[in-house]
């Protein structure tokens, strides 16, 4: 048996903008690709929308603040703030030039996010550039770093928005803004972390040139990363109680669950519906609110699977 400590997510909270649009709006409006019957049809009905130019970061911390309340953990113990987001920055700021010099360029809102949320001896920094992925690798680098060195608990935040007054259908997917946070604890007595597992295709990095190709390699790439991280696991199918899914297309969940053997029924797909695809958020929003609905019992493993552009599939195994 490992010697190593067990770590687990103790906490876990979201934010989502206050706006919710609906898909006859957003057609109306031009913000979608497809019509608005192809994507009700793919299990979507609306998404939450932040188009205002400031704010979005409130909405960051007040998820972190929620977890370190529910944790009950002294702000000032944070060993580490990862912060992921996949489409760069949400601050506002004026692009610095030559009037102004470089030195704006060396503002960090993630230190800012430390400092607001009192924990002022995190290391603080943001990973990026992995689309969807990004939460499942600040999760593996926060689990890798608490098993071998001192800190007892690592704060994770994910947060992104689209542009405002911008497209909300990525690839047949409908797109919310949000936030959300969730803390890596030493000792923690739920949520264990078990497996993490990434299947990389670099080649993939140009989406809109490759965008054929991903949707081609999508589905069997898929199947062999959670095929993978079960065997890593020492695990089967059938030892998973539940799904955690990304909110992509309800349909995209019924073909994946059928080339796995997998019953629809122990995929969490209730959040397609009501809050569609995040770009970094979905694990948060689903675990928060299956543990909520009290989904989920002591000893439950439970499989969250995701896929970012860039390109990666990856899959994180819990014991709940």
């Amino acid at each position: 048996m490992s010697s190593l400590p067990s770590i687990g997510i103790s906490a876990l909270a979201y934010r989502l903008p206050a706006r919710r649009v609906g898909l006859a709006e957003l057609g109306r409006a031009g913000r979608l690709e497809s019509s608005p019957a192809m994507l009700r049809g793919l299990g979507f009905r609306s998404c939450y929308v932040h188009d205002e130019r400031d704010g979005f970061d409130e909405l960051v911390l007040d998820a972190g603040r929620e977890v370190l309340r529910t944790a009950a953990v002294d702000p000032g113990e944070i060993g580490g703030l990862f912060l992921y987001r996949g489409l760069g920055a949400w601050t506002p700021g004026r692009r610095p030039g030559s009037a102004h010099g470089v030195l704006p360029l060396f503002r960090y809102p993630v230190a800012r996010l430390a400092a607001e949320l009192g924990c002022p001896h995190a290391r603080a920094l943001t990973l990026s550039e992995q689309g969807c992925s990004g939460l499942f690798s600040a999760i593996e680098l926060a689990w890798a770093q608490l098993q071998t060195s001192s800190p007892d608990a690592i704060l994770c935040l994910a947060a992104d928005r689209l542009p405002a007054g911008g497209q909300r259908e990525v690839t047949f997917n409908l797109m919310s803004d949000g936030a959300g946070a969730l803390l890596l604890q030493r000792g923690a007595e739920r949520n264990r972390v078990l497996s993490v597992h990434q299947l990389s295709e670099a080649g993939y990095w140009d989406t809109p040139r490759y965008q054929h190709e991903l949707i081609a390699a999508y589905f069997p790439m898929a199947e062999r990363a959670i095929t993978g991280a079960l065997e890593r696991a020492g695990l089967r199918l059938a030892d998973i109680r539940w799904f955690v899914p990304a909110n992509v297309s309800h349909r995209s969940w019924t073909i994946l669950a059928d080339l796995l053997g997998l019953p629809l029924d122990r995929v969490f797909t209730d959040n397609i519906t009501r809050v569609g695809h995040t770009v970094s958020c979905d694990l948060i929003i689903n675990l928060a609110d299956m543990e909520r609905r009290g989904l989920l019992r002591p000893g439950d493993r439970l499989l969250a699977f995701t896929f970012g552009f860039g390109a990666s599939w990856s899959t994180l195994i819990l014991e709940h």
